[in-house]
């Protein structure tokens, strides 16, 4: 009898460490799943300035584009053996994201520019496309681990040069007017400067609908929104005394930022990083291209990745 107990303890001893082995084994397996990171932004994310950009096929009518070598995502998806689901495109504005991932939301006359368009023309969006790269914005975001934002310092930038876009394409080669594309036109100036006009104000409510739109499809993950840095900070007016504008745009992305860090209803759904201290092609002795361009260097690029790494 006590030899039919002790086998019977054995067997359960035995059974119990099948189940816990087992259990082991299913966390591991659930662990091992590949981190998922996607990434919005403008040219900052994209890596614009990094060399080798200029050699990637950037076609606005594509959802995604190319990871670019020494970027911070790139970095951040190597740090991570993340798959990363690049949604930067240079020059999206807050607008421009925001019909990405609000769909009850139409954008403004410029958004053709930067969003996929009916052949070519910027005034007219391709909602047919818009809607499938939705689908695949959302799909991205309901997979992901970590999502970044990066956006902002286009929404009055912009404007300003899509305007110059225009009225050149309105010039024929021969500098006479296309008539009809300039009354064409007509509708668009006055919503350009409409836009200029409301493009701080509108910074909020964007930016606000942009984070609901990622917690609305994922109520879960990781997101950091990256700050905007003064893009003019070290930049001076080369004629005359070299007037440095930084002083003068600093209140711009001072408020951007504060908004983002302090004011934001959602602010609790984020973490916030700041980057006013970046390392730029203008501030950076060690850059090829040292004050030629405003973008982050590969240190700049480090420092963002670095921190954004620290914070998840």
């Amino acid at each position: 009898m006590k030899f039919v107990k002790k086998m019977l303890l054995a067997l359960t001893a035995v059974a119990m460490m099948v189940v816990l082995l087992a259990t082991s084994a299913f966390a591991a397996g659930n662990s091992s799943k590949q981190y998922v990171y996607t990434c919005f932004g403008d040219s900052v994310s994209a890596g614009y300035g990094l060399s080798g950009y200029e050699n990637n096929p950037l076609d606005y009518s594509q959802f995604r584009w190319p990871t670019q070598k020494g970027s911070f995502p790139a970095i951040i998806r190597d740090a991570k053996g993340a798959r990363l689901n690049q949604f930067a495109h240079s020059a999206y504005r807050t607008t421009d994201l925001r019909v990405l991932l609000d769909r009850s939301f139409t954008g403004d006359s410029m958004a053709g520019y930067r969003l996929p368009s009916v052949n070519n023309d910027e005034r007219n969006i391709d909602w047919n496309k818009v809607e499938a790269y939705r689908d695949e914005v959302e799909k991205a975001v309901r997979a992901s681990n970590l999502v970044t934002v990066e956006i902002g310092v286009n929404d009055a930038s912009m404007p300003a040069l899509n305007t110059t876009e225009t009225f050149s394409d309105s010039l024929t080669s021969a500098l006479t007017l296309n008539i009809p594309r300039v009354v064409k036109d007509v509708t668009f100036y006055g919503a350009l400067a409409e836009g200029e006009i409301n493009a701080f104000r509108l910074f909020s409510q964007n930016f606000d609908a942009i984070i609901q739109g990622i917690r609305n499809y994922n109520k879960t993950c990781k997101i950091v929104v990256i700050g905007n840095f003064n893009p003019m900070k070290d930049y001076k007016v080369p004629a005359g005394f070299g007037l440095p504008i930084g002083p003068f745009v600093d209140p711009i992305f001072a408020n951007q930022n504060n908004y983002m860090q302090n004011q934001s209803p959602l602010r609790d759904q984020y973490t916030f990083i700041d980057i006013t201290d970046v390392k730029t092609h203008m501030n950076d002795p060690e850059s090829p291209m040292y004050g030629a361009d405003f973008h982050p260097t590969y240190n700049g690029h480090r420092q963002i990745a670095n921190r954004v790494l620290k914070v998840i």
